[in-house]
């Protein structure tokens, strides 16, 4: 056998041990990739079943009813209570928002929320329930957002009865308090000279009752306004109108702590109000303005024309309120 043969018999046999060994490295790179893969399905299948054991929790036992819903409006996942007022609690998922809730502030709700990106919320009846809903958006790509449905009913009445309450209370403060202020009226208009101190006890017992009569109406009007009861009747007023009677009515403060009250507005400025309750809103200011300005010091009502609306501002040289509870 010439050389050249040998050499070629040779350079096959190397060829052959070099394609057995990268078939074999090549077969050992395959079956690590599957093992590596195989173990990246058994982690995302045990995520998953974790996940599922998660929203199932979640399914049975939130209080709350909670639905998500896709671009489409499809409700794709719901939990029991959400199904206690579908039209068909056991109705399968996805399904149309449509089909699965009757309640159009819903529809309108879901609607809105896709469409600006943004959470929203509302609060309706349903039949003989108060429901307050608001719609999250979760995910945009693909677009999913969780709707939250809260029966509110038992709220509405606590509210309703906490109100009630509030307002009997009030009512009921005004006939003591007109009591204790005529009696102090007749003591102060008696025939009997009064020493000093027994005028100084009754002017204090007199400032007294006035802040509780300022209670008791700031009682009854925050339960009007907490119903929508408080009625707004609105005409043309000047400010004198209703500035002065709430002026009036805290003179003897204003004079027991010695407080100058500058008025720096146009008294026949007409402005669009409720006098009435204008008044008790001047009044609640001044009251607060005279509880923390210190003997001594000024209250200074002011009025400015802006545009179509008057600015009216009560400033005093009390301590002010503290930045943390400004908002």
């Amino acid at each position: 056998m010439d050389g050249w043969q040998i050499a070629l018999i040779g350079i096959l046999t190397l060829v052959g041990i070099l394609a057995a060994a990268g078939c074999w490295r090549a077969q050992q790179w395959r079956e690590a990739q599957m093992r590596a893969l195989r173990r990246e399905l058994s982690d995302a299948r045990q995520r998953g079943e974790t996940l599922a054991r998660y929203l199932g929790a979640v399914q049975h036992s939130a209080p709350s009813g909670m639905m998500l819903v896709d671009g489409r409006e499809q409700v794709v996942w719901a939990t029991d209570a959400a199904r206690s007022w579908m039209r068909e609690p056991g109705i399968a998922l996805p399904a149309p928002l449509r089909q699965v809730v009757a309640a159009t502030p819903l529809l309108t709700l879901v609607s809105r929320a896709l469409r600006e990106g943004k959470e929203q919320s509302t609060q309706f009846q349903l039949g003989e329930y108060t429901l307050w809903a608001q719609a999250q958006p979760v995910s945009s790509s693909p677009a999913l957002l969780a709707l939250l449905v809260e029966d509110v009913t038992e709220l509405q009445r606590l509210g309703r009865a906490r109100r009630d309450f509030v307002a009997n209370i009030s009512h009921d403060l005004r006939t003591p308090i007109t009591t204790i202020q005529l009696l102090l009226e007749t003591l102060q208009m008696g025939d009997d000279p009064l020493s000093r101190r027994q005028a100084k006890l009754l002017s204090r017992i007199w400032d007294q009752t006035m802040t509780l009569q300022q209670l008791a109406q700031e009682l009854m009007d925050l339960s009007m306004i907490e119903s929508g009861r408080l009625p707004l009747r609105l005409a043309p007023t000047s400010l004198d109108a209703f500035i002065e009677p709430a002026i009036s009515r805290l003179e003897t403060q204003l004079d027991h702590k010695q407080l100058r009250l500058r008025r720096d507005y146009d008294p026949g400025l007409l402005v669009l109000a409720d006098d009435e309750t204008m008044q008790r809103v001047i009044q609640n200011l001044l009251h607060n303005a005279i509880k923390f300005t210190p003997e001594g010091g000024e209250i200074t009502i002011s009025a400015r024309a802006e545009d179509d609306d008057v600015r009216i501002a009560i400033h005093d040289t009390g301590p002010g309120i503290p930045p943390e509870h400004l908002d």
